[in-house]
């Protein structure tokens, strides 16, 4: 007890002794934490895990994704519903085998992707087209499935300067409070529409909307069998071949890699 209490003793007096130690400063300010760091692995996949990208929309949400090829062209991908950019990834290794730069996304509140109270899914679009450009690319194919093919549709009427070209597969022409349908005939940019016969209302949609869309450089494919958005491109059934050989065609005669 005696040898504790001169411990005690000791320490008091050391305290006393000069002025107190400052206490540690903290900041207010935003940090690098306010963006999505990548984590280990996208898609499963540990060949993505240096091609993931970070980048931020108009209103500062931050977006997630993965960047594939150094073409000057890029390819932006847009995501049908209950789908994220792990959806396109082997279509999307195969055209960045062909030249293109690839960047599928993933939109705001979905996959890593951050939740904006006012973003919208065509200002994804457009920020992701943006940040392609930022990068290097000097030429820009705006790609979506069902409502990433709405979202497409609206972002490339506003988009300064406009897309190269315009794909969209099974694009619905409303979703989410966005009218595609209402967006086409202020398209200026090369425009593909691709649907599947038996696919419910979609070929009639795909044709209204080819319609409405003014100049010569408008394509539409309606092809055999019911597949949807994405799966045109990453399954092989009845009327993937007809879409695949359409949007080749399309690419090479408005956007080559």
């Amino acid at each position: 007890m005696r040898n504790l209490a001169a411990v005690l003793s000791l320490l008091l007096l050391a305290g006393c002794a000069g002025d107190p130690a400052p206490a540690p400063e903290t900041s207010t300010a935003p940090t690098a934490a306010a963006a999505p760091s990548p984590t280990e692995r996208r898609c499963a996949d540990p060949e993505l895990n240096d091609k993931q990208v970070t980048f931020a929309d108009t209103n500062g949400v931050y977006l997630t994704g993965y960047v594939l090829g150094t073409g000057r062209t890029a390819l932006v991908l847009a995501a049908q519903a209950a789908a994220d950019s792990c959806s396109w990834l082997s279509w999307a290794r195969q055209q960045a085998a062909a030249g293109y730069r690839v960047l599928a996304f993933d939109f705001n509140g979905e996959g890593r992707s951050r939740r904006g109270p006012d973003s919208k899914a065509s200002g994804d679009v457009a920020a992701a087209a943006a940040f392609a450009r930022a990068q290097g690319a000097t030429g820009v194919v705006l790609i979506g499935a069902s409502r990433g093919g709405t979202a497409v549709l609206v972002a490339a009427a506003g988009l300064t300067p406009p897309p190269t070209a315009v794909v969209g597969l099974s694009p619905a022409p409303k979703y989410a409070g966005e009218n595609a349908l209402d967006a086409v005939p202020r398209l200026t940019a090369p425009v593909l529409y691709v649907a599947a016969t038996g696919d419910s209302g979609f070929p009639a949609d795909a044709r209204a909307m080819y319609d409405a869309t003014p100049g010569e450089r408008r394509k539409l494919a309606l092809v055999p069998g019911r597949l949807h958005g994405a799966a045109f491109l990453t399954i092989a059934a009845e009327g993937a071949p007809e879409a695949a050989t359409a949007l080749d065609a399309f690419l090479k005669a408005n956007a080559p890699a």
